[in-house]
């Protein structure tokens, strides 16, 4: 979801440079609470469902919940469309490329894709609610970009973080002969 607000700043601000650093510490860092800022300033459920028009991505829904952008649905085409349209967009592939270790919440984000040699370029996400334990990598693999890679997935409810990460190494160590 943070790459979907990030297009759609760009897209209708794209001259404002205080912006600019937010999104490079949103997308970099996984910054929460510039997402949070950047959600409720621009309407909320109304980026998915502008950018999802503009980027015609069938399978994206903003979530039932206003509040709850993480719960926007998005399918894996949708998210490898996305990934090939911010190709020509240095901010969010520079910032993707330098996601630290530690997220700002501390959250650990190598994990799938960082398991890989690099060069790559991430944008993890977690969470948990009453459902489920959510665990998602994807980004941009190998030189000039020449790949994407998107795993999606969700374990039950208790699951623990080092379980989850394990199961998505394993995922995308399966992937890696073909990259």
């Amino acid at each position: 979801m943070k790459l979907l607000i990030a297009l759609d700043v760009l897209e209708r601000r794209p001259a404002e440079p205080p912006l600019r650093d937010a999104l490079w510490r949103m997308l970099s860092a996984s910054d929460d609470g510039v997402a949070n800022e950047l959600w409720d300033a621009d309407g909320g459920p109304a980026i998915v469902t502008r950018t999802a028009a503009r980027l015609a991505l069938p399978s994206t829904r903003p979530p039932e919940i206003v509040g709850r952008w993480g719960d926007t649905m998005l399918g894996i085409a949708d998210m490898v469309a996305i990934y090939r349209h911010v190709l020509d967009n240095d901010l969010i592939v520079d910032a993707l490329a330098a996601a630290p270790r530690h997220a700002s919440d501390g959250f650990d984000q190598y994990f799938g894709i960082p398991t890989l040699p690099r060069p790559w370029a991430i944008k993890q996400g977690w969470s948990t609610s009453p459902r489920d334990v959510v665990l998602h990598t994807s980004g941009l693999v190998g030189a000039d970009w020449r790949f994407v890679v998107v795993v999606l997935a969700s374990f039950p409810v208790g699951t623990d973080w080092v379980t989850a990460a394990a199961a998505v190494n394993d995922e995308v160590t399966a992937l890696a002969p073909g990259l």
